[in-house]
């Protein structure tokens, strides 16, 4: 039974064991392992290829990884741990088998697999680094390493997980296949094993998609595959036209991930035995159970309901029309579930993983995170009224001190004064002149408004004289100066004046006429 204790952490993925018993054969077509008596892979048919173990740790592939450790093993070869030899950057490390690079099928698929994953630029999708084979003969595949595990290893500690933290799973593996799907790609082998899961530091899960080894490329005018009559996959997570060897399209993958939805959020698969003969048999036109026959602890939405029921359709025309819109509605419906202390806890952290992605990409993001399951949103702050402002023309801008300004432009009338007053003519003599009367004027109209006659009152700027050739006195000693520059002034002046004798007195004439008229 699942309960509520909130979003629990994969635990690290147990160290690959050792087989106990040793891989004859492998299917090139499936990968899949059998012993040495079997000839022919019973799921296809195809005729098995020898296989051969290999042990590559602590050598170097392709002169540019070097081999750390071993991540595990499958039928078409094993996947190590590898480290860049300049970039220090770790890599996942596919090798082929060698018995099985003499099978064009294998060889096929372990190139298409390079080619498909390559042409896909998500986040959500495994990067390709490199492809290539080494001077020994061996064809390696380089691609991202994901520091998790595979979705079926954590359903095989959680049995299942809870409906918020399933949802964005699913939303995240349907948002990577709509990136394949936009390119023309068709998966075809959608299962928990090629869904790889990571934690995040804040306690959400990142999906990888990998595995696009027997990805087919449609068409582009049908947007099908076009080969029919074969199937390949995983049957339990195969839809019906792929068991029939119908022709393929997009919705194909939609049920594959449907099959898988269904798993993680109740624990069990879509129809009993899912890998019985019985059971494909049935697929073809049976519906899968419903949510509350397999859960009955829980209360399903109806609306979840109802998106199983189209996505697993029989019939492809009665699916949704892509991919991505699956996975956002499923994510709707669990929204719609009574809201637990988990969900909540769960919902924050997607909220915050999606504000801060929002925060170093403005553009687009429907590629990153689950807008279904985001945080809820806050009730908007009340608004406060903004502060009513004079109308007069200080108060049209922000409020500033004009203190300053005022010094600035008295500094600055200063600063010319006293440099024209210095200069015997010229503009800087004559704005000096003009500052001084201007602020003779002032300064007596201030005077007069206090009542004071403006004789008594004292000039404060002395005025320039043009015809002094001396320079104007400090502003300290301007008092003291002025009066000594203005006596100076005075006495040249006189000096200059032309002199005239004074007329004559009655006193000197009287004092003529006597001695005239005196006797010789």
């Amino acid at each position: 039974m699942l309960q509520d204790t909130g979003p629990r952490l994969p635990m690290p993925a147990p160290a690959v064991a050792s087989h106990a018993v040793s891989i004859a054969k492998v299917c090139p077509q499936c990968g899949e392992q059998y012993e040495e008596s079997v000839g022919f892979c019973p799921r296809d048919g195809t005729a098995l290829a020898s296989a051969s173990e290999l042990n590559l740790v602590g050598k170097v592939v392709g002169g540019r990884y070097r081999v750390i450790s071993q991540l595990g093993e499958g039928g078409m070869g094993q996947v190590y741990l590898a480290e860049h030899v300049r970039m220090k950057r770790k890599s996942a490390i596919k090798i082929m088998r060698p018995a099985l690079m003499h099978e064009p099928e294998a060889l096929q698929r372990f190139t298409r697999e390079a080619e498909n994953a390559s042409k896909i630029s998500h986040p959500n999708v495994a990067g390709i680094f490199d492809f290539g084979e080494t001077d020994e003969g061996l064809v390696y595949l380089a691609m991202e390493y994901i520091d998790g595990e595979s979705l079926s290893a954590l359903l095989k500690r959680e049995v299942a997980m809870h409906p918020v933290v399933a949802a964005d799973i699913i939303a995240q593996a349907a948002d990577a296949l709509q990136a394949a799907h936009d390119l023309g790609i068709l998966h075809r082998d959608i299962k928990p094993d090629n869904v790889m899961v990571s934690q995040r530091s804040d306690g959400t899960f990142v999906v990888k998609l990998v595995d696009f080894g027997i990805a087919r490329t449609m068409d582009r005018g049908t947007q099908q595959v076009t080969r029919t009559g074969f199937a390949v996959g995983t049957p339990e997570f195969m839809s019906p036209e792929q068991l029939s060897g119908d022709v393929l399209d997009t919705r194909s993958d939609q049920y594959s991930l449907a099959l898988v939805a269904f798993n993680v959020l109740t624990g069990h698969d879509a129809f009993t035995n899912a890998s019985s003969k019985e059971s494909l048999i049935a697929r073809l036109t049976s519906r899968p159970r419903r949510l509350d026959e397999v859960r009955a602890d829980l209360d399903w939405p109806v609306s979840l309901q109802e998106v199983f029921d189209k996505a697993l359709a029989p019939d492809p025309a009665d699916r949704f029309p892509t991919v991505a819109e699956f996975g956002a509605t499923l994510a709707n419906s669990v929204s719609e579930m009574t809201p637990t202390q988990t969900a909540e806890m769960y919902r924050h952290a997607l909220g915050q993983r999606m504000a801060n992605v929002a925060s170093r990409t403005p553009g687009d993001l429907a590629s990153v995170g689950t807008p279904a399951l985001t945080a809820p949103t806050p009730k908007p702050k009340p608004v406060k009224p903004e502060p009513v402002r004079r109308k007069d023309p200080l108060a049209l801008g922000p409020r500033r001190s004009v203190f300053p300004y005022v010094v600035l432009v008295g500094a600055l009338t200063y600063v010319v004064w006293w440099y024209g007053s210095r200069q015997p003519a010229g503009a800087a003599r004559t704005a000096a002149d003009r500052i001084g009367s201007t602020a003779a004027a002032v300064t007596a109209w201030v005077n007069g408004l206090a009542g004071r006659s403006t004789d008594s009152a004292a000039v404060a700027v002395p005025v320039a004289d043009t015809t002094a050739d001396t320079p104007a006195p400090t502003p300290r000693r301007a008092k003291r100066k002025a009066d000594t520059t203005r006596q100076a002034a005075g006495d040249s002046a006189a000096s200059a004046a032309p002199v005239v004798a004074p007329p004559p007195t009655d006193s000197a004439a009287v004092k003529t006429d006597t001695l005239t008229s005196a006797p010789h």
